[in-house]
């Protein structure tokens, strides 16, 4: 899988880009603030509807787009080759009633919702800010596994959908109850839709994370020069196999399935107990103590947790590991290699993880490299590359020219 062209307007620094791109490693040079990160993050939004860097769509809208001429505001494209042919991807930005901003997706030219991207673009982000999904705090953490999960399991993206809605419901009506008699049935009515739909998302988790893990542990191998073992710890909040104050425990391979002794209704069953066990201090709390939106997982090398106690160069050396997990793991998911996208990769990186990184990166179908500096890479490296300037949202190649302005 690859993009083959990649069209933006009013898209961040970009007001009209038309640009081909190869297979194999494409490497973006510019100062900062010129529009590298902003090339990969397009990719990404063609790719999971969302941008990497922020929850409001109307900040991707390039500033003063909407004072300029008729809507739509902004617009994304990208011509798709995969092993089942070629495919146009068009996402569209747009004012809808109220002034609220309208996102529309089309699929060869077919108006689709969100969910029908699953699959069409496998895209794997690296940005330098990644580092916190090991140090940072425990929801960075649940989104890489719902933003990676969303990529290639449609039933994954509708058990998150439904749980989110049914969240927020339910903690609406605790929240209520702290001022009023709460009628049981009320809260019920959601804990009848948040109970399958949390078990579904644990239960996809648990494998996903066994996945990861056991990809991810001969790649960090190798990038540490063999001097560190990396375990990935899975902590859900909720674990029917063990009393709550200990639900935390190192996920191996034989331990993607739940506890033994546990199906699908059992774990229901539990999650439901364990619900009704908590409804005291939940509604003194008004909020949801039980399920999944409160999951952990750590990464530990050595025996030592990287998250409270690794250097950086660790950190950043564990998510590398765990993004080129990703995209073996997303290979086998979906049979299609997914585009692989590194945000200033090289940085606070010794020697000889440099050059493991880059032998691995090389081998994708496609590879897109940003650096403010491109002697950061190897010679050789360079020279199976095609190497591009971009400076204030204007990006020209050394071989075909992008039609950009």
């Amino acid at each position: 899988m690859f993009v083959k062209h990649l069209s933006l307007t009013n898209f961040r620094l970009y007001a009209r880009l038309e640009l081909d791109l190869p297979r194999g490693l494409v490497i973006v040079q510019g100062d900062n603030a010129q529009g590298k990160t902003s090339l990969l993050e397009a990719i990404y939004f063609l790719a999971t509807t969302h941008s990497p860097h922020t929850s409001a769509d109307r900040q991707v809208i390039r500033w003063g787009a909407d004072e300029e001429g008729p809507f739509p505001y902004a617009v994304l494209k990208a011509n798709v080759d995969r092993s089942d042919g070629a495919h146009l991807l068009e996402m569209v930005l747009q004012k809808g009633e109220l002034n609220r901003l309208k996102k529309e997706i089309r699929i060869d030219r077919a108006s689709k919702r969100g969910i029908d991207l699953v699959g069409q673009l496998a895209v794997v982000l690296f940005l330098p800010g990644d580092v916190e999904i090991v140090s940072g705090a425990p929801a960075l953490r649940r989104e890489f596994l719902d933003a990676a999960l969303s990529q290639v399991d449609v039933g994954y993206v509708r058990a998150l959908d439904l749980y989110t809605r049914a969240l927020a419901q339910r903690n609406a009506l605790l929240k209520q109850a702290q001022d009023r008699q709460l009628d049981p049935d009320e809260l019920a009515v959601w804990d009848d839709k948040l109970i399958p739909a949390g078990v579904e998302i644990a239960t996809t988790r648990r494998k996903a994370v066994a996945e990861l893990t056991r990809l991810a542990m001969p790649i960090h191998r190798e990038l540490s020069n063999g001097l560190e073992y990396l375990q990935i710890t899975y902590a859900p909040n909720f674990d029917p196999a063990r009393p709550p104050a200990s639900a935390s425990y190192q996920i191996g391979l034989d331990e993607s399935q739940p506890p033994n002794g546990f199906g699908g209704d059992d774990l229901r069953d539990a999650f439901k107990r364990a619900l009704e066990a908590r409804r005291r201090d939940e509604i003194a709390r008004g909020m949801t103590l039980v399920g999944p939106h409160r999951d952990e997982m750590r990464f530990v090398a050595n025996g030592m947790d990287l998250g409270d106690f690794g250097s950086r160069g660790q950190q950043r050396t564990a998510v590398l590991a765990l993004k080129l997990a990703q995209v073996v793991w997303m290979r086998e998911r979906t049979r299609e290699e997914p585009v692989l996208l590194l945000d200033e990769v090289l940085a606070e990186l010794d020697p000889h993880r440099r050059r493991c990184l880059l032998t691995r990166i090389g081998q994708s179908d496609q590879t897109i490299v940003t650096t403010t500096d491109v002697n950061r890479f190897d010679a050789e490296f360079v020279q199976t590359a095609r190497v591009m300037s971009v400076r204030s949202g204007v990006l020209t190649q050394n071989k075909t020219q992008a039609r950009a302005g």
